[in-house]
Formats: C-alpha cells, structure tokens, sequence
C-alpha cells in the first residue's frame, strides 16, 4: 500500500503546482498591464483606465470612439452624441493628446470647417505609432481640374497631409492601414452599371494596385507570409483573405456558427470572432456567460489573455456594456447618451 501512496501523492503534488503555476501565470499577464477602455457615460466623453473612470477636458456632448496608450501618452479619438448615427460630411471629430482636445478640422492641415458644400470625411480609426499621429480621408474639389476628381485622397502624419490620390475615376475609399511605414488606402474605382461591376485596389502611399473585382477590402493584416487585404465580395457575401504580394488565398473558417465579423491578428495566431463565438486559429470557442453577457462587440489580446467588450445577447439588450478578460468579469457601465445601445457605452478597448 506504501508505494501506492507515495506515486499518488507526487502525482497530486505535481498537478496542484502545475495548476498554481499556471494561474500564476496569468496573473502575472493580466496584473502587469493596464487595461484601458473609452466611451461616454452621462453624454460625456471619458475612459477607464483600469477601473477608474477619467472624464475628457471639453468633452461634454462627445463621445470617445477609439483610445490608444503609447509611452505613457494617452490618444483618443472622438466625436459628437448628436451624430453618433450619422456619415460626413455633418460629423464633427475630436482628437484628444493627454487630455488636451483639438479640433480635428482645426488639427489637420487645409481642412475645412465641416459644411455640406465643402467637407472632409475622414476615417474612424486613428493610428498612432512611435509618437506619431495617423489618419486617412478626402477633402472636396469644389472646382476639380479636367484630370480631377470631386475628391482628393490624403493621409495625415501629425497633422500635416500627404496626397495619395486626385484621379478622376470614380473613386471610392474604405479602410486604411499603416504597414511598415506604408500607408495603405482600399479604393473602388470604375464603377459600371447594367451589369453593375467596379475595380477593387488599393493605394500603397501614392501608388495603385488593382486586386479584383466587385469587392470591397475590409482591412489589411500582416503576419511572417506577407500583407493581406482582407476582402469581400459584395455580389456573393465571400469573405477571404489576399496576400497582396503573393496572391496567395487564406480562407476563413468554413461553417462557423454565425457571421464572422471581426477579425484580430496576433502575430501568427488569428482570432475570428462572431456575434457570440470566436475562432483561434481553427479552434471554435463559444461564449456561455451565465448572466447571458455574451455578444462581443470588441476584442483584444494581450500576452495570449483575450480581452472584451460584451453586451447581453438577445432581443432585448442589457443596458450594460461589461468587459471581461477571458471569461471573467472585470468591469461594467451602463450606456448612456449613445443612440444605438448595441454599439454605445464603451466603444474602445486597448491594452498597454
């Protein structure tokens, strides 16, 4: 009976040290970060940075749609309640460096106020990398040149602009990217009509690159293979993934239990996530939260820890966005001042 014990009990010893190892593990990933989440609480712009909410300067009215943490720095990119909903060119945007807001028609050089006879419609996602400022957009021709088009295409490094494209083809932007120092702006150009058809291509800095037809590209990811435009097909609903240098083709994963509509890359490891579920590579994981709290509506990893904004599944919606790491509940706020509650409360997570 002796030396049956004696295994057992090495054996027992054994796992509990593994399974103690191994929540020390991530503790050790998830104390050793500051988790920063941002959006609007009382029609007030504002985030929390682990659990302390921090209101904007003059963000009153405002809400914050992207934050991003660098060197200690603190970006956060927003705009007005009244037109969470809307398009340009009525939209009024907001840049805010540590607390201290700019306009950012006012930010970006030779934009005009935003008007509806002369406007600027930039992109929703500002890119900050090495101290430097980001963003992508067009500005109106009122008096285009014969070789012009309405719009002229541009990126922004610090304010200060960078013309990618004036052609006149027709030209219609999507995503944008900052890849190795590249900037790269998805573009549809040549549109037809009856069969309707377009040309779908991207700008590398200033020059263009056809990639197919009657798509749109969603956004572009890198990983060791090269840089992928990550595109649909507007007439069939097909998703896929390009390698622009290759023309290699990664697919999706096949059945998944709903619509995959965000997609997050982690060096060589891919997330693709759905209303409820998301896939690691080709490994399903579906969200069961107790208290139902299970549509993602932003995902983030951080030293292999998975980092979310939820809200309540079904057809009455909490008025609560939480934020869970893993599956564990880290942090909830109510929405308020935000029209659409599926989108609204907290819009940003990022983890430094």
């Amino acid at each position: 009976m002796k030396t049956f014990i004696l295994p057992f009990l090495f054996l027992l010893i054994s796992i509990v040290s593994c399974k103690q190892d191994n929540d020390e593990l991530l503790e050790k990933n998830t104390t050793s970060v500051d988790l920063y989440v941002a959006g609007v609480e009382n029609n007030q712009a504002c985030y929390w940075k682990n659990g302390q909410k921090i209101i904007l300067p003059n963000g009153t009215g405002l809400y914050a749609m992207q934050i991003i943490v660098e060197n200690n720095n603190v970006y956060v990119y927003g705009g007005m309640t009244s037109e969470f909903a809307n398009i340009p060119p009525s939209k009024h945007l907001y840049l805010w460096k540590n607390g201290t807001r700019y306009n950012l028609d006012e930010y970006l050089q030779d934009v005009p106020d935003p008007d509806p006879n002369n406007y600027f419609d930039i992109s929703s996602r500002m890119v900050v990398e090495n101290g430097n400022i980001y963003f992508c957009g067009s500005l109106r021709n009122p008096n285009p040149l014969p070789n012009q088009g309405p719009n002229t295409f541009y990126s922004w490094k610090n304010g200060i602009k960078t013309m990618i494209s004036d052609s006149n083809e027709g030209l219609i932007s999507g995503t944008y990217a900052l890849i190795n120092n590249d900037i790269y702006l998805s573009i549809r150009k040549n549109q037809q009509y009856n069969p309707i058809t377009w040309e779908t291509g991207f700008y590398k800095n200033s020059t263009y690159f056809p990639l197919t037809n009657d798509s749109h590209i969603l956004d572009f990811y890198k990983d060791s293979t090269g840089i992928y435009a990550y595109i649909r097909n507007i007439l069939t609903g097909e998703k896929y993934f390009k390698n622009i240098q290759t023309n290699a083709i990664l697919s999706l994963p096949s059945n998944p239990p709903g619509e995959i509509t965000l997609v997050v890359w982690d060096n060589n490891d891919k997330y693709y996530i759905g209303n409820n579920f998301y896939y690691k590579n080709s490994t399903l994981i579906q969200l069961n939260d107790p208290n139902g709290y299970n549509k993602i509506a932003r995902f983030n990893i951080k030293n292999n820890q998975i980092y979310t904004i939820r809200y309540k599944d079904g057809s009455n919606p909490s008025p609560f966005a939480k934020v869970f790491i893993n599956d564990t509940e880290v942090q909830s706020q109510p929405i308020m001042g935000v029209s659409d509650p599926n989108v609204g409360g907290i819009l940003s997570i990022f983890i430094d």
